[in-house]
């Protein structure tokens, strides 16, 4: 069989932070890190796709293989789906361009997801979400996930409720894996009411009855969307780096 393509999509034009995949983070660019995660996770070719020259000449300057796709993608999945149309895999895993700290053993396990599982038309990764001031901030993605980590919804609230005793939350991960013809089916779908509401798109998804399972890792949690998210990135980073030093 042959293996997953890795696809970064890197828009440049993003919407809250222009340029953000450039932007620095510990000496080297927020896509840098994100690609060499993926590289370190050894399981297939690594792509970045944008829609800006910018991106791909950076791409190249540290080693990596990029492609222009068309500026009018809707969303990140368009532009993996656009760039991964004429490359034979069977599953295609989309990394976002903004969560420099995704280790590369949880891009490998949201692979094995699709491997092993049958079942699965989509795979993600989710952690154990115990801090309470993050359950209820709704920037933070919550996923109800089954005994057999089958997931149900996502929600921006705190989900499920827990009105008799005290259920386990999850907060999801933006890393998606696609079998190729899930990722092609659900490019086509429109938005769904759901998705709309709250503003997720993986909802279209389960509306649709695509099934979705999750991978449950260990994970720092960082997203950048805002220049103030990368200054948070740049703290985790300094005290990620005192740990090591002090574990010597």
């Amino acid at each position: 069989m042959k293996p997953p393509l890795i696809v970064i999509p890197a828009r440049f034009h993003s919407t809250r932070f222009p340029g953000k995949v450039l932007a620095l983070l510990g000496g080297k660019s927020i896509l840098e890190w994100c690609w060499t995660n993926a590289v370190k996770a050894d399981i297939g070719p690594v792509l970045i796709a944008t829609e800006d020259e910018k991106v791909v000449s950076a791409a190249r300057d540290f080693g990596a293989k990029a492609v222009l796709t068309s500026p009018q993608c809707l969303s990140g999945s368009d532009r993996v789906f656009e760039a991964s149309q004429n490359i034979d895999s069977p599953i295609v895993i989309n990394i976002q361009a903004d969560q420099p700290f995704l280790t590369a053993e949880t891009i490998k396990s949201v692979a094995q997801v699709l491997q092993t599982n049958p079942k699965a038309d989509i795979a993600t990764a989710v952690i154990p979400l115990n801090d309470p001031a993050r359950l209820k901030n709704p920037n933070v993605v919550k996923a109800v996930v089954c005994q057999d980590r089958h997931c149900l919804y996502f929600s921006r609230s705190p989900v499920p409720f827990a009105r008799n005793g005290k259920p386990a939350y999850f907060e999801h991960l933006g890393i998606y894996g696609y079998r190729k013809e899930a990722l092609k089916k659900f490019v086509g779908l429109k938005p769904s009411p759901i998705e709309l509401a709250e503003s997720l798109e993986q909802l279209r998804a389960l509306d649709a009855g695509m099934t979705i399972y999750t991978s449950v890792c260990s994970e720092i949690p960082c997203s950048i969307d805002t220049p103030e998210d990368l200054e948070e990135a740049k703290q985790i980073l300094e005290k990620t780096h005192l740990k090591i030093a002090e574990n010597r």
